[in-house]
């Protein structure tokens, strides 16, 4: 599992990482370079001035230099210094003769090599000059030990103030990520502090200007999920009321029908069966709400079907069914193909079917059709209609109108609009072709 603090810490430490250490390296790069250059400059020094004491005697190069001359100019604490002089020949006329010549000729400029010599590392100078109109070239050297000490000096001189640096920009950056993720470690505390039914919003005054959109989409998903749950309440409620009334009605018939007898008991037995069936059709009605529901049933099956296939295979149970209530019942079927759960789409179409013949309509039209790139299941009828106030109050679960003689839940249209929901289909509710009954039209993509 990731980790935000660890996140935050590797973006904002790495960076600062990587920019001191090559801070630390360009400026150590620098001061070398710098430090070089001087050191050079002083080796330099010493070459020119062994130039002016140079001089010609019968046609020969010498060098007139002092014993003290020379040990004022070979003095240094730390290092060895060497130099030779040589004519244009490469004879050496006074130096050190164990000093290599340089690689190449130097020409009028400075030239500045790094050789060895007895096995020690040295930076060497070599200039080229005439003196008296003959040629002489002179080469100064000398070791590297106070150069590397400065290079050491120069290093330890940059790394300590980075290391310094960092460390404190890390103890900085660690507090300031334990500092700024402390809102939202104390909205963890107060969320997990609350019990499963404390669905409250939670109080945004305290709350840090970031994670204030955090905090109100928080508090839409608790209004959502209290929303759920009262809904929830009152359908358990509803359910319990509506099975209540059959059972009580079914267990009285049968307390009769045993007392009674002849006649009496077989009108007794048919009321408690269509108690029986209509506890029946209760459960039935509530088990496809809980097949529809995307909370108990998140999947759903998905398969090429035709509307018009769907309603053939439901046709004879609903014209049977049409038939007891007096009801003529007609089909206008047209190939009207979709994807979704054939059996879904048949509790659909049959909840639409059963609610068109159950609340007083004489005449019930089935179709099927194509409009545009969508298909379309209709059903129309005859009835009394439904007030446009009513319209989608009729989907909410156990909502009837005020027909105490119909029999129904009130949880068929809203089955249909649970089905619906679960395929991207639209319903929609108008008045019947003549301006009387209800036209009930659900359009699949």
């Amino acid at each position: 599992m990731e980790s935000l603090r660890l996140r935050l810490l590797a973006w904002l430490l790495l960076p600062l990482l990587l920019v001191g250490a090559a801070a630390a390296t360009g400026a150590y790069f620098f001061m070398e370079r710098r430090l070089g250059e001087a050191y050079d400059l002083n080796l330099g020094d010493i070459a020119r001035a062994l130039v002016p004491y140079i001089k010609v005697r019968d046609g020969h190069l010498v060098l007139e230099l002092s014993e003290m001359a020379d040990a004022i100019l070979r003095a240094d604490s730390t290092d060895h210094i060497y130099y030779v002089v040589r004519d244009g020949s490469g004879q050496r006329v006074a130096g050190d003769a164990h000093l290599q010549q340089p690689p190449t000729l130097p020409g009028e400029a400075l030239l500045y090599w790094d050789a060895s010599l007895d096995g020690r590392p040295i930076r060497a100078v070599a200039l080229e000059t005439s003196v008296g109109g003959m040629p002489v070239s002179v080469t100064a050297a000398e070791t590297t030990f106070k150069r590397q000490h400065a290079y050491r000096d120069a290093l330890l001189s940059e790394i300590a103030p980075t290391a310094l640096l960092s460390i404190a920009a890390f103890v900085a950056v660690v507090f300031g990520v334990r500092r700024g993720l402390g809102p939202l470690e104390m909205l963890r505390e107060e969320l997990q502090a609350r019990s499963h039914v404390d669905l409250r919003p939670v109080q945004d005054n305290h709350v840090m200007d970031e994670l204030k959109p955090l905090v109100r989409e928080l508090n839409s998903m608790l209004a959502r999920l209290k929303e759920a749950q009262s809904t929830q309440a009152r359908f358990i409620a509803n359910a319990a009321h509506q099975l209540r009334t059959p059972i009580a009605g079914l267990i009285t018939q049968l307390d009769l029908a045993r007392r009674e007898g002849g006649d009496e008991r077989e009108a007794r037995f048919a009321q408690a069966r269509e108690g029986a069936q209509r506890l029946a059709r209760l459960a039935q009605q509530v088990l496809s709400l809980a097949a529809a529901d995307p909370v108990s049933n998140p999947v759903v099956r998905s398969e090429r079907a035709d509307l018009a296939d769907i309603v053939k295979g439901h046709a004879d149970a609903w014209v049977r069914s049409a038939a007891v209530r007096h009801v003529d019942l007609e089909f206008d079927l047209a190939p009207a193909p979709i994807e979704g759960d054939p059996v879904l789409v048949g509790e659909l179409a049959a909840n639409l079917v059963d609610n068109a013949t159950r609340y007083g309509a004489r005449y019930v039209m089935v179709g099927t059709r194509r409009a545009g790139s969508r298909s379309v299941l209709e059903v129309v009828d005859n009835g009394p209609g439904i007030p446009v106030g009513e319209r989608e109050r009729i989907f909410e679960r156990f909502h009837r109108m005020d027909r105490s003689d119909s029999g129904g839940s009130g949880l068929g249209l809203a089955i249909v609009r649970e089905i619906a929901q679960r395929h991207d289909a639209a319903i929609s509710v108008d008045d019947g072709p003549t301006g009387r009954g209800v036209r009930i039209s659900v359009s699949f993509p």
